[in-house]
């Protein structure tokens, strides 16, 4: 019996006759200005071919790579290098596509981007299944869980359930599969998801052929190829024609069943789909071989063995060579036999070895114990009045029992746990009183630290600084000092915001006084690798996988209105200087202050003579990054560059005011969703 399952994604594209035109239309869209938007236009158009024949889709993929590196957009790169995990893995090329998604998941743990990390984790999950690696798939499956369940994102709690339940299915746990298969099944039929409903009826017709539940089978799978059909998913149909051959093939069917497979095969070699062509040549040989027709079922194996080498399938190796052993065994050619046999025995004993069969249930406990320390956690806070309850209700049964005499016990004994209630209560608004006192009082403190104003306004006459924290206390902060001479100016983001970031923050700070004082030549680039040295320093930073990636981004510059000149080196964030109506930037390296696994030896230093008038302009990305307006988008780089343009006219402070009353108008209800800072200053 072949078994499937679809390649988890954020949506389900389809592949209809008609769609041509509709990749025609979304192709006329790519002459927009903004690239972000053709990058976002690229990959809906690949995931068009997802379906169908993906190969042809694979050069759309490439251009949206290509601009996202263009325009050294890291998001959007990560979006790119998750869609090529999934093309990668649809087209059996296993440990590419492991490499892709593993670039993904790294960006979106350093922006803390939980959906796209949810489904790198469960595409992983999927390739590493495929590779036979049932430890690792699990593991990857139990990640994206515990984040699809704290974003309570039912579509793809849906997908992560059935891909759960294909590798119990693997490891033949019939009655887990079925568990999960069913909760998948639930959530789909509530969201009305068709292509979700007809992939777990085929996987439920797979199930129900190893439960010998044959009345099932069949109405299943031709519910499945229906749907499929209609919706025009042609990996899908493929799937689904295999699976009423295997149907054929046991009722006997033998020229039926190889009519479909055929079908299949076609359509899998349309696709470049090297996995599925496997399986489905193994059982062609098998329907020969049931036929005593041993030169096509060598055949057929055979061209199965091959694609199974290119691609490293461990399951469909040991498919392979057990088929080849069946064959050499019927012919009576034993010494081919044992020879495949042994093979066979040592693909099938990596996958199922009792080691591994272990492991999987230890992360299922895992799983379980953390789901329960979670709902514990949850409850926590609410623990005394629980009890509280818990006993109160005991004594009112007591009570009843036990008539009027108890009835006056039990009003004694619930004034007094009421005033326990009300004192639990009174505890709980001290405690949050006492945190929130705590966390203003840090605030004052680095209020405290940051330069006064009388001080930057005696060394920097013309200047604004909109700075905008998301909470209480800070992760973005400024600096300004002066030294031979010269301005130093730094706009500072640490990695979070809230009282994580404060501590940062206040480390950052202390640590640029020290390294400014210091006897070193006065450049930006040098002050940024000495930043660097201490942040991994006292972070104990070396690169190992799971120790803190904390750290922090920096445009940093050096004014010398002596000579006119201005230098700058940045962590992530450029600077923009704006003369005669027209911008500059002065791009940042693409690393930051901390550890990074492809940084440079230095930062790069630049240096631009300066004329008067000239207006400069740092910040960090919370201005753009901010989500609003009436279609719910960030703000964006592009438009904060117009709107600087705009304003040139302006005063400083006139400029200030109308940054912040644009940001306001953008965010409108919206919630603010990083620290903000914006520094500009006039020469």
């Amino acid at each position: 019996m072949k078994y499937s399952f679809l390649f988890v994604v954020l949506f389900f594209p389809l592949f209809l006759f008609s769609q041509s035109k509709e990749i025609d239309s979304m192709v006329s869209l790519l002459n927009r200005p903004d690239d972000t938007v053709k990058i976002k236009i690229l990959i809906d158009i690949y995931s068009k071919y997802e379906n169908g024949k993906i190969t042809d889709g694979e050069k759309y993929l490439e251009h949206a790579k290509t601009i996202a590196e263009e325009i050294e957009n890291e998001k959007w790169l990560a979006h790119v290098s998750l869609n090529y995990g999934k093309y990668y893995n649809i087209i059996g090329e296993f440990e590419s596509s492991l490499r892709y998604l593993g670039l993904a998941k790294e960006t979106y743990q350093k922006y803390n981007l939980k959906t796209g990390l949810g489904t790198a984790y469960n595409n992983m999950g999927v390739t590493y299944e495929k590779q036979g690696n049932y430890n690792d798939a699990m593991e990857s499956y139990i990640e994206a869980l515990n984040i699809y369940e704290t974003l309570t994102d039912s579509s793809s709690l849906a997908k992560t359930y059935l891909n759960l339940g294909l590798l119990y299915f693997r490891q033949d746990d019939y009655e887990k599969c079925g568990e999960f298969y069913n909760k998948s099944l639930e959530i789909r039929i509530k969201l009305k998801d068709k292509p979700g409903m007809a992939l777990v009826y085929n996987n439920l017709g797979i199930l129900n052929y190893y439960l010998e539940d044959y009345d099932n089978v069949s109405n299943y799978f031709e519910m499945a190829y229906k749907t499929y059909k209609e919706l025009g998913y042609l990996r899908q149909q493929a799937m689904a024609l295999a699976n009423l051959a295997e149907i054929q093939n046991i009722l006997g069917q033998k020229d039926k069943s190889l009519k479909y497979y055929f079908e299949a095969l076609k359509i899998e070699q349309d696709l470049e789909n090297k996995n599925e062509q496997i399986s489905t040549l193994l059982l062609i040989s098998d329907v020969y071989l049931s036929r005593n027709d041993y030169a096509n079922a060598l055949r057929y194996t055979n061209e199965g063995l091959a694609l199974a080498k290119e691609t490293k399938a461990k399951p469909e190796l040991s498919a392979s060579y057990s088929s080849l052993y069946q064959i050499n065994k019927e012919i009576k050619n034993y010494d081919e036999a044992l020879k495949y046999l042994e093979l066979h025995k040592l693909y099938q004993d990596s996958l199922f070895s009792e080691t591994k069969t272990k492991q999987i249930a230890e992360l299922q406990t895992k799983y379980e114990t953390k789901k329960k320390e979670q709902q514990i956690e949850n409850l926590e806070s609410e623990k005394i009045i629980n009890a509280l309850k818990i006993k109160r209700q005991r004594n009112f049964s007591i009570t009843l029992l036990a008539g009027f005499l108890f009835i006056f016990l039990f009003l004694l004994i619930l004034f007094k746990q009421n005033n326990k209630i009300r004192l639990a209560n009174r505890l709980l608004s001290y405690q949050k009183k006492q945190i929130t006192d705590s966390i203003e009082y840090a605030s004052r403190i680095q209020t405290a630290v940051l330069p006064p104003a009388e001080f930057i306004s005696g060394i920097i006459p013309e200047h604004f600084i909109l700075y905008k924290p998301r909470d209480i206390v800070s992760g973005d902060f400024y600096w300004i000092s002066q030294k031979e001479g010269k301005t130093i100016v730094a706009a500072v983001d640490c990695t979070g915001h809230g009282v994580p970031g404060a501590f940062m923050s206040m480390l950052g700070f202390a640590f640029l006084n020290e390294i400014v004082n210091k006897d070193l030549e006065l450049k930006p680039n040098i002050i940024l690798n000495n930043l660097r040295e201490y942040i991994k320093e006292s972070l104990h930073q070396t690169g190992q996988e799971n120790e803190a990636k904390d750290g922090m981004d920096i445009a940093l510059c050096v004014i010398d209105q002596q000579s006119d000149t201005l230098q700058f080196s940045g962590a992530y964030n450029s600077l923009l200087l704006i003369r005669n109506n027209e911008i500059i930037t002065l791009k940042a390296d693409r690393m930051p202050i901390g550890i990074h696994l492809s940084e440079k030896k230095s930062f790069t230093n630049h240096e631009i003579t300066t004329q008067k008038g000239d207006n400069i302009y740092i910040f960090s990305d919370g201005y753009i990054d901010q989500f609003g307006g009436k279609d719910d988008r960030k703000f964006k780089i592009k438009p904060f560059k117009e709107l600087l343009l705009s304003i040139q006219e302006k005063t400083m402070s006139e400029q200030k005011k109308i940054l912040e009353k644009r940001y306001s108008e953008w965010k409108g209800n919206h919630e603010q969703i990083d620290d903000v800072l914006v520094i500009g200053v006039h020469l």
